[in-house]
């Protein structure tokens, strides 16, 4: 599964970079590799390619979402370990929150929301496909440790 994890943040891109390998250092049990001072992130779940600087159609993406984006996290869930690994995500999640609360927009094949926070809310969107459904359990939800509302999302 491909998808991103957009973020409005107020740590600069070093920092933010470092606090999420310590998050997901602390959330995976097995080996953590890093590449290019932390821009990418391997584990046997998925990779995290994390962009600050060169977000594409970032215009688009803030007027989108009505979000003022300045960090994207592409994420590609390995096929074998999809289901530990989405847990194991969703906890890296939650962490971040946690850690430094940013307003996210997570969406899959591009476009799809599958949950976004912002205002101190996680809305989940009630305008999902069937597997989307079967995956975004209350359980995944949980993990994220944060009030969650549903709503269609557009």
């Amino acid at each position: 599964m491909d998808c991103t994890l957009f973020l409005v943040t107020k740590l600069d891109q070093e920092t933010l970079k470092r606090t999420i390998f310590n998050i997901v250092s602390e959330a995976v049990e097995d080996k953590i590799t890093d590449y290019e001072d932390f821009s990418r992130l391997s584990c046997k779940y998925f990779t995290l390619d994390i962009e600050t600087e060169d977000i594409i159609s970032l215009d688009f993406l803030r007027e989108e979402y009505r979000m003022e984006i300045n960090a994207e996290i592409g994420i590609q869930l390995f096929g074998k370990s999809f289901d530990k690994g989405l847990e194991v995500l969703f906890n890296i999640f939650g962490n971040m929150l946690m850690a430094f609360n940013p307003d996210m927009v997570f969406v899959e094949n591009g476009t799809d929301q599958l949950f976004r926070k912002e205002n101190g809310t996680v809305i989940i969107n009630t305008k999902l496909d069937q597997y989307q459904q079967k995956y975004l359990s209350n359980k995944i939800i949980n993990l994220l440790r944060f009030p969650h509302i549903y709503q269609e999302l557009l």
